[in-house]
This record gives C-alpha cells, structure tokens and sequence, in this order.
C-alpha cells in the first residue's frame, strides 16, 4: 500500500518544466514586493492562536509567514494557468496551464524565479509514578501501547490533550463522520477544521481509511475497549495524499496542508505519509536525497517546524525491502522521526532504518507499530501493522507533555523526549534513541511551571453543572462551598488535589436552583478563591 510508505521525492531546483503532477507546475516566484500584507500587522493573516503560539516560543513572525503577492498570481491566472496550490512558505504556486505558450509567458514574467522541469530548473530573466497508578481511563486492549511509555501516568495525572489541536496530515479520513465511536469528536466540537488539498474542497470523508485509523490511535475514548493516547485533544482532519496515483503534487498538497495548519495555530502536526518514488520514475528519490534538504516536503517540514509546530512523522515501512531506509519527510532536520516496535519492545522487521543520508541518527524513537490496537473501517477494534499508527500514539503523547509546560518550545520539547529514552546513550540505526518514557519527560520539564492554581473551566452563566480545575504544588485536602447570594450554603465538601498534577472537579445536578447569583469559594493552601457564578 503507498500510504505506508509514501515517499515524496522533490529536488528543489530541477531545471526545465519538471512537472509536478500530469500538467501541472511549480512556479517559484522572486519575492513578496507590492505585497497587500505587512508582518507589523499579522493579525491579517494569522489567527490569534496562531500569533499567540508564535509570541509564547519567543519566533518572529517573518515573511514567509506573508500570503504571496495577490497581484502576482493574478497575473499569472490573467495569462492562462489556474492555481492549484499556493505555498506562502516557498513563495511558490502549483499551476496548470491552458497550453504550452502560458508557460512561456509566465517564465517572461519579472517576478518569476523558475519554473520547474523535467531535466533542468531554467531560470526566469536574472539569477539571484507510583501515586498515580490507579488508571482514569479503562484503556482495553490499547493498554499496551500507551504504558509502553508511562502514558497512562500522565493521563491519570490530568493531561489528556485538552485544549491541544493535532492536525492530521493523510489520504482521507473515510466513515470518521459516520461511524459511532467518533461521533464524540463532532458533539463537543473537537473537529475544529478539515480541507481537502487534493480535491480542493473541505470533504475529508473519502478517499481512503488510513486517516480514519491514524485518528482512532489518538482520538478514541470507548472505556473497557480502546483509548486513544490523547482522546482530549482537538482536531484538524487534513488531505493530501491520492492514494491513486504518486505524483509530486502530493508534496505540494502537504505543504499547503502545513501552511492551512499552522495558520490557524496547531499544536501538533502528525503526518504518516512518506515518499521515495513516484509514477514518473525520472522524479524518484535515492538514499542519497534521504538528507533533510533535498525534497520539498521535507524542507516544508523543518519550515513548519521553526514557526513552533511540533512535527510528529512517520520513518516508513521499507527495513525489509530492498530500498531499507527511512523515506521522506522522516529526514527533516526538526521533526521527530518515528519507527516501530512490537509489543515486548523489538524492533519491527518492516520498521525503516536510519541513518539519514547525512549521518543523523533516525529514526529518532519508537512506538509499538506493530498488532496495534485501532478502529477498523466498519468500527470494530481490530489490529494493524505500521509505522503510519507508531506515529499518532506518539504525537498524542507529545500533545499531553506539552500541557505540562506550555512555554517550552518544540525543540526543546523533542530534545526532552529523547533524552528520557532508552537507547538514549547508545542510539542505532534501527530504534534511534529507543522508547521514550514520557513520566521521566514530565520530571524534567515540569519543575519550573507547576504553582497553585485555580481557575473555572466551564461556562459562567451556568446551567446544570459548574466545572473548576486546581494545579498544586503539594498533595493536601481542599475545601469548596458553593452558597447563594446571602451565604446560604447549597453545596460543601472536601477533595484530595495531587502534588504536581492538574486535578478536575465538578458541582453537579444543580439545574433546579433558581436564576440569580451565586458564589463559588475554594480554600486552597491557605488561601481563598472566590467566583461569583450566575444561574441562566
């Protein structure tokens, strides 16, 4: 199946018309001049969280950040060519061109830089644990593979990707829309965006089920059956990849995918798509490619990577073939790279192998890929084999880490993990630097940004329910009361907080009180808070 180990093979500056699909282009443009946009205003073309995710890690919004000029591409689609694919990132266009004159045009055109060929990249005019051993969740048979890396303790401890988005790059998410276990996702608005760039259309329900799978690794919360190891979080369903044919669109399509992420301020971005051929052969990668600078989506990756996203992809599934070696975007300098084990822990025999053609220890760590626990495509739990699902048990990990301390950023992050892994002192080419324990990763990154803290966490005029959260630094006993506007007291009790941990409380049942104010105190170490609530 390609999907399993997808690779997009770019080289950067081909010369001549190198197409990247049947009549289609890629139009590298000169610069952003005349641009409608400023950096000084990014508001204009970034969401908030995206501008807010920036300013949290200390990254500069810079120009690439910039759409590309409007009024270049509207002159590029004046001289004939319709705009597959815009990539802010590159400052490049996918076209397809009316007939062979618009791409004589558009190479005439001042602001064009090159257009890509077959043989050779012609220049346009001028060159330039203990404690929390009792589980929350009834994880089934998926059990195995998150306690594989002590996920389950941060789990119980309170992190569970709440308030993380996870975008899923893939070849389609077939029946997710349809099928029972996912249906919580759409009730508590946990899908917050889906496109399709293959397509061209915001349909990501067809196509193929790998996406469907990849999100039930992640996703899925059915107690007694499976888990998924951020079954929290939130999501952005994207497509890429046509699993009918292998053209190097597909590595526009991701980049673009990227780009659409990014913009609207995702956490974490898992992608269990890799290429190293394609259908035209004279556009196939070798390992000598497999070196972080080489394919487009692989430079797309690391671009990704340094506006704050953190990059979970998948090594690929060729350690049994003849080609052995990781495929691409599994080269990038930034991502984290992941292959697969089986349940004791040994390595995959189907599990790409590293080194990177320029020597960089991949992958970089390991997940159970192989009997994984997953949602078949009719909504059974079934099993199945990969590094594509290695990948997502990983980035819903990261996602739940990241909680823990939300100012460190993706490098870090990633330099963390691996350093909690166990081949860590002695990494190799088939295990990287091992399987990571992500309570170990807690320890260290969180000894700087736990304090007590108590916040509300639902909506304020309430209704039938008032939800709170206590980050503490010690364990000891709190004490709430709930009381209406003249003191009278309507609700009172005492809760166990854990050290070091986000501990979730509610007040239910208290939809027949009657509309008006009320006032929510909570005595933590010593200390009151006071909410004032109103009843709709």
């Amino acid at each position: 199946m390609r999907i399993l180990s997808l690779i997009f093979l770019v080289i950067l500056y081909f010369a001549g018309f190198s197409q990247t699909a049947p009549n289609r282009y890629w139009v590298k443009l000169k610069d952003k001049n005349h641009n409608e946009y400023s950096i000084n205003n990014p508001e204009q073309f970034l969401s908030q969280r995206a501008i807010d995710r920036r300013n949290r890690h200390n990254i500069a919004i810079v120009e690439n950040d910039l759409p590309i000029t409007k009024i270049y591409i509207d002159s590029i689609e004046q001289l004939g060519a319709s705009i597959i694919l815009k990539s802010k990132w590159f400052n490049a266009i996918t076209i397809e061109p009316n007939n062979s004159n618009v791409l004589n045009a558009i190479e005439n055109l001042s602001f064009v830089d090159s257009i890509e060929y077959f043989t050779e990249t012609k220049k346009a005019s001028d060159t330039n644990q203990e404690k929390y051993i009792n589980n929350y969740y009834s994880y089934g048979n998926a059990y195995n593979q998150i306690h594989m890396h002590n996920g389950e303790i941060l789990h119980n401890m309170g992190f569970r990707g709440e308030g993380m988005y996870i975008a899923i790059i893939d070849a389609g998410f077939t029946n997710v829309n349809t099928l029972d276990a996912f249906k919580p996702l759409f009730y508590d608005d946990k899908i917050i965006a889906t496109r399709d760039f293959v397509d061209g259309d915001n349909n990501v329900y067809h196509g193929n089920t790998h996406g469907q799978m990849v999100l039930s690794t992640i996703a899925l919360n059915l107690s007694g059956e499976m888990v998924g190891t951020a079954p929290e979080a939130s999501f952005v369903l994207l497509r890429s990849e046509n699993g009918a044919t292998e053209y190097k669109i597909e590595e526009d399509n991701w980049v673009s995918a990227a780009e659409f992420a990014d913009s609207i301020g995702v956490d974490i971005i898992s992608t269990s798509l890799g290429y190293k051929t394609y259908d035209n052969s004279a556009q196939s990668y070798t390992y000598a490619n497999m070196d972080g600078k080489t394919s487009r989506i692989s430079i797309g990756a690391d671009i990704c990577s340094s506006k704050g996203i953190a990059v979970v992809v998948s090594a690929g599934n060729e350690g049994s073939s003849s080609w052995h070696y990781i495929t691409t975007p599994a080269d990038a300098h930034t991502v984290l790279t992941i292959g697969a084990v089986n349940s004791s822990g040994y390595i995959a025999g189907f599990s790409s192998k590293g080194p990177s053609a320029d020597g960089r220890t991949k992958p970089d760590i390991v997940a159970v890929g192989s009997a994984v626990t997953l949602l078949s495509t009719n909504g059974n739990i079934t099993t199945g084999n990969g590094t594509s699902f290695a990948t997502p048990i990983i980035a819903g990990l990261v996602a739940c880490l990241w909680q823990v301390n939300p100012k460190i950023s993706n490098t870090k992050l990633f330099d963390v993990i691996k350093q909690c892994s166990s081949k860590y002192e002695n990494p190799d080419n088939a295990y990287g630097y091992g399987i990571p324990d992500f309570y170990k990763a807690y320890t260290l990154i969180k000894t700087d940004i736990i304090s007590n803290q108590v916040y509300l966490n639902s909506e304020n005029p309430f209704n039938n329910e008032i939800n709170f959260v206590v980050k503490s630094v010690n364990e000891e006993n709190i004490r709430i009361i709930f009381s209406d506007i003249l003191g009278r007291i309507i609700y009172s009790d005492q809760k166990k907080v854990y050290a070091s941990s986000i501990n979730k409380f509610s007040i239910n049942d208290i939809l027949h009180l009657a509309k008006g104010i009320y006032v929510l105190k909570i005595y933590h170490s010593n200390k009151e808070y006071e909410f004032k609530m109103i009843k709709k």
